[in-house]
């Protein structure tokens, strides 16, 4: 079982945020995040890693190392490590903005040419879009936020997904049953957008939401 895979099971079961849980081993958060979104297992870890998530979890390094058969370990010591009241700043990359969508009724989409925004460098996300609107509110995006999206023709039924309805965009959360697709907002004021199998041809997945930026 891979590491990340670990911590993720761990977590689950003791109710801890990604935050929390990376605060409890004394390792930064988005090192946590980089382990448990490592699904191809290209990254390594190192001994003193092991160690404090071990003890975080209450096993021994030993116990830990056992369970990991699908993880590589890096025996090199730690250079230079960083003392513990000092967290270092995640690897950025910067996220193309693509242009507004809508919480609320759908709305023109316009690609803004040259704006970029960054965010960590672990979470694959191919642009970005700025919400607009209050319909999205239940699911914390709120007007002027900024929304990271994994580009997809394809989402899972409860995700949320950038819809383009012809020319229009929308952010809801997704579900598709058969030949008809609802677009369910998280504010109850609103309504949800259905669409049947005549209505199909005009309504284009753009991806699923892996992020946000509070505009706050």
């Amino acid at each position: 079982m891979r590491i990340g895979e670990i911590i993720r099971q761990y977590r689950t079961e003791h109710g801890l945020s990604l935050r929390a849980f990376a605060s409890q081993s004394n390792i930064s958060p988005s090192y946590v995040r980089k382990l448990e979104m490592d699904v191809e297992n290209k990254s390594s870890i190192t001994i003193p890693k092991i160690s404090s998530i071990a003890k975080a979890m209450g096993l021994t390094p030993d116990e830990l190392l056992a369970a990991m058969d699908d993880t590589t370990v890096d025996l090199r010591p730690e250079k230079n490590p960083l003392p513990a009241n000092i967290i270092p700043v995640p690897e950025m990359k910067k996220v193309p903005m693509l242009g507004a969508v809508a919480c609320g009724e759908p709305i023109y989409m316009d690609e803004v040419r040259g704006e970029y925004y960054p965010m960590d460098s672990s979470i694959h996300a191919d642009f970005c879009l700025r919400a607009q609107g209050d319909s999205m509110t239940g699911a914390r995006i709120y007007d002027g936020d900024i929304v990271f999206i994994q580009s997809s023709p394809v989402v899972e039924n409860g995700q949320i997904a950038a819809v383009a309805i012809d020319d229009e965009a929308t952010l809801k959360y997704f579900y598709q049953y058969g030949d008809t697709v609802v677009l369910r907002p998280a504010n109850a004021k609103y309504e949800e957008m259905t669409y049947s199998r005549e209505d199909l041809d005009h309504l284009r997945i753009l991806g699923r939401a892996v992020a946000f930026q509070s505009a706050l």
